[in-house]
C-alpha cells in the first residue's frame, strides 16, 4: 500500500574527485575514484555511467540549440587497477553483459556503459576510476550550470553512476537538456583547486577551512552559527585588501564532504560577496531544535541587488517554512549562489543556483521553490526525467503554503506561480484554450510550451483539490506519510497513490485517473434552481469530464447555510445531471457550487444562482 517492502534496496556509492578549474582557458580537468556498492540481489555485468556533459558535444541529441563545447574528453577509464579501453563502435551499445574478458567501455552521447572484467555480485563492491576535461559551457548553456567569465558554476560535471532499481533495472534515459534527472544517494569527498582568490560554494561542508579563509573570515563565519542574523563574512573591501583569503602562490585546495547526497555541485567567483546566517529548524516529535548553516553568495551590481537584502535571510526561511511544513530539514549546510543563469533558478543537493533578482519577492519565491527541492526530490529520490510532477508539482505547492505563512495573501507585484491563486489562474487559463495535458507523460516526451503550467501549476492545484476532499489533517498527514516512507527511495507514482489512499482509507483511483492519466477538465454548473411539489430541486451538471464531488451550500434567509455533498459516486456511475432536493422553508436565496473554491473548476460564473437573480 505505498511502503517500500522489506526486500527494497537502493544502491550506494561513495565518490573521490580531485579538481582543477583553469578560469583563463575555462577548462576543467579531474581523475575520480567511485566505490560502488551493489545492494541489489542481482549480479551485474557491467556499469552504466552518465557523462551529462557530453549534452554541448557535436552530434549530441538535444532538445534545444546549446553551445558546442567538445563534451567529455576521457583520458583514463579503470576498475580496480585494471585499465579499460573504448570498445570499437559496433552499430549499437552493449546493454547485456558481454562473456568475461571483454571488459572495455563504450560512450553513446551522454551514457557510458562499462563492461566489468568480473561480475558484481549482490552485496561486494567494485572501484571504478575516471581522468577526465571538459570546457564548460558559456552562459546562458542549458539554464543550469555554465559560466559568465566571473562566476563559474559547475553542476553535472563529474562521471556519475546511474541507478539501477528494482523497478527497471539500470535507467539510462539520455539527458537531452530538456527533463531533469535522477541520481542515487551517494557519499562524496571532493578536493576543487581554482585560483587564490577565488571563494567556492559548494554541496556539502567546507573541510580544512583554514588552509582557505583568513583568520578574519574565519571570525565572522564562525559567529554567524547559531544566530538568525546574517552576517557578511566576506565584502567587497576585503577582495581590495587582501584580507578575505589566506595563504599565497597561484592557487587554492578547497575540500568538501557531503554525506547521503545524491549529487555535488560547486560554484566559485573573484566577485563574490559572502553572507551567512542560521536557520534553527525545529523537530516537531522531539522538540529538538538543530540548526543549519546557511550561505549565500551573490555580486554586488544592479540585476543582483536583491540578493544583497535578503539572500542569505531568504535561504533561511526556506529552510525554516519547508522544514516546519514538511520535516525537519536533514543536513548541517544550505547554499544558495547568484550567477550565470539568464532566469529562474537550479537546485542541487544543499545548494541553489539563481539568477539575479533585483526584485526581492521574486527573490523570495525563486529561493523558497529551489530550496523547496532539498525535500522532493533531494531526498524523496523520485525519477524526475520520467516524472516531473514528482518533484516539481510537489515542491510548488509546497511554495504557496510558504509563501502565505511569511507574506500572507498574495500582494500586488507577487508573482503568480508562488501563490494558490496564481498557480490556478495559470493552469485554467490553458486548460480553457484547450491545451491541457496529461501528467503522466514522460519529461522529455512533453509539449515544450505546457511543461511549466501543467507539471508545476496543474500538479499543485490538483494536490489543492485533493486537500480540499480529503480535509487539511488527513490531506497533509499523507503527504508527510509518503515522505517519511520513502527518505532516501525511489517512489514511482503509485506509491504515492497509494500512500494517499491507505493514509485516508479510501479508494482514490477514480482522482488519479482523472488527474494524473487524463487531461480532463473540471465544469461544475447549477442548471435551474426550481419548486417541485413540497420541496426545491437543485439541479447540477457536470459539463467537463473530470468528475469530483459537488459542494453546496445553500443559504436561507435569515442567514442559515445548509452544506450538502453529492458524492462522486453520481458521475462515475455516467450521469451528467443530478438533482437535490431540499426543504423550501425558510426560503432558499442563495445556491452556490464551491464556494471556498476548494476545486480548480473551469467556470464559475455559472456556480452561483441568487434568487430573484437567477445564476
Amino acid at each position: 500500500m505505498g511502503s517500500p517492502g522489506a526486500a527494497n534496496w537502493v544502491q550506494h556509492a561513495r565518490y573521490h574527485i580531485d579538481a582543477r578549474l583553469d578560469v583563463v582557458t575555462a577548462r576543467l580537468a579531474g581523475r575520480e575514484e567511485v566505490v560502488y556498492l551493489n545492494r541489489s540481489p542481482d549480479t551485474l555485468g557491467r556499469v552504466a555511467v552518465y557523462l551529462r556533459q557530453n549534452v554541448f558535444a557535436a552530434g549530441s541529441p538535444r532538445r534545444e540549440e546549446l553551445p558546442v563545447t567538445g563534451g567529455v574528453r576521457l583520458s583514463r577509464v579503470s576498475v580496480g587497477s585494471q585499465v579499460l579501453l573504448a570498445m570499437p563502435p559496433t552499430g549499437r551499445v552493449f546493454r547485456r553483459a558481454r562473456a568475461p574478458g571483454s571488459a572495455g567501455y563504450q560512450v553513446s552521447g551522454t551514457i557510458m556503459w562499462i563492461q566489468l572484467p568480473t561480475p558484481l555480485l549482490p552485496g561486494d563492491s567494485v572501484r571504478l576510476g575516471f581522468e577526465w576535461s571538459f570546457t564548460p559551457a558559456p552562459a546562458p548553456s542549458d539554464g543550469r550550470e555554465g559560466h559568465d567569465g566571473d562566476v563559474f558554476f559547475l553542476g553535472y560535471w563529474y562521471p556519475q553512476v546511474a541507478v539501477y532499481d528494482d523497478v527497471n533495472g539500470w535507467v539510462t534515459d539520455p539527458y537531452l537538456s530538456g527533463a531533469e534527472f535522477y541520481m542515487d544517494p551517494a557519499d562524496y569527498d571532493v578536493r576543487l583547486t581554482v585560483p587564490h582568490g577565488w571563494a567556492v560554494g559548494a554541496t556539502g561542508t567546507l573541510r580544512d577551512s583554514a588552509a582557505v579563509l583568513s583568520a578574519q573570515t574565519l571570525s565572522r563565519l564562525r559567529s554567524s552559527r547559531g544566530s538568525r542574523d546574517v552576517t557578511q563574512v566576506i565584502a567587497p573591501e576585503d577582495w581590495q585588501s587582501g584580507h578575505a583569503f589566506t595563504g599565497g602562490g597561484r592557487e587554492a585546495v578547497w575540500r568538501f564532504t557531503a554525506n547521503n547526497v545524491r549529487d555535488f555541485a560547486w560554484g566559485t567567483s573573484d566577485h563574490y560577496a559572502w553572507d551567512a546566517t542560521s536557520a534553527l529548524v525545529v523537530d516537531s516529535a522531539s522538540g529538538r531544535v538543530d540548526t543549519v548553516a546557511i550561505n549565500s553568495f551573490y555580486r554586488l551590481r544592479p540585476q543582483a541587488a536583491a540578493w544583497k537584502v535578503g539572500g542569505a535571510r531568504f535561504t533561511r526561511d526556506a529552510i525554516e517554512q519547508m522544514s516546519a511544513y514538511l520535516w525537519p530539514y536533514p543536513w548541517p549546510e544550505m547554499t544558495s549562489m547568484e550567477g550565470v543563469l539568464e532566469s529562474g533558478g537550479m537546485e542541487y543537493p544543499m545548494m541553489t543556483l539563481m539568477q539575479g533578482w533585483a526584485d526581492t519577492l521574486s527573490l523570495a519565491g525563486d529561493l523558497m521553490h529551489e530550496t523547496g527541492h532539498m525535500w522532493f526530490p533531494m531526498q524523496v529520490g523520485s525519477n524526475e526525467t520520467r516524472h516531473p510532477w514528482m518533484d516539481e508539482g510537489l515542491t510548488q505547492f509546497d511554495v504557496a503554503q510558504a509563501m502565505r505563512v511569511l507574506y500572507g495573501a498574495p500582494r500586488s507585484g507577487g508573482r503568480p506561480n508562488d501563490s494558490e491563486e496564481g498557480q490556478r489562474a495559470l493552469y485554467l487559463a490553458t486548460a480553457r484554450q484547450g491545451r491541457d495535458a496529461p501528467l503522466m507523460q514522460w519529461g522529455d516526451l512533453f509539449p515544450d510550451d505546457l511543461y511549466f503550467i501543467c507539471y508545476y501549476d496543474k500538479t499543485a492545484q490538483v494536490l489543492a483539490a485533493l486537500r480540499g476532499m480529503l480535509g487539511e489533517s488527513t490531506f497533509h498527514r499523507a503527504l508527510r506519510e509518503y515522505g517519511r516512507r520513502w527518505i532516501g527511495r525511489h517512489p514511482e507514482p503509485e506509491d504515492f497513490f497509494n500512500t494517499f489512499d491507505a493514509v485516508a482509507g479510501r479508494n482514490l483511483s477514480w482522482f488519479w485517473q482523472t488527474w494524473f492519466y487524463r487531461a480532463w477538465a473540471l465544469d461544475q454548473a447549477i442548471d435551474s434552481v426550481k419548486s417541485d411539489g413540497d420541496s426545491l430541486a437543485i439541479t447540477v451538471e457536470d459539463r467537463g469530464l473530470a468528475p469530483m464531488p459537488v459542494l453546496l451550500t445553500i443559504t436561507r434567509s435569515g442567514g442559515a447555510v445548509q452544506r450538502i455533498e453529492l458524492p462522486v459516486a453520481v458521475w462515475l456511475g455516467g450521469a451528467r445531471r443530478a438533482t437535490v432536493r431540499v426543504s423550501p422553508s425558510p426560503e432558499v436565496t442563495r445556491v452556490e457550487i464551491d464556494p471556498d473554491s476548494l476545486f480548480p473548476d473551469l467556470d464559475r460564473s455559472n456556480q452561483l444562482w441568487v434568487r430573484g437573480g437567477g445564476q
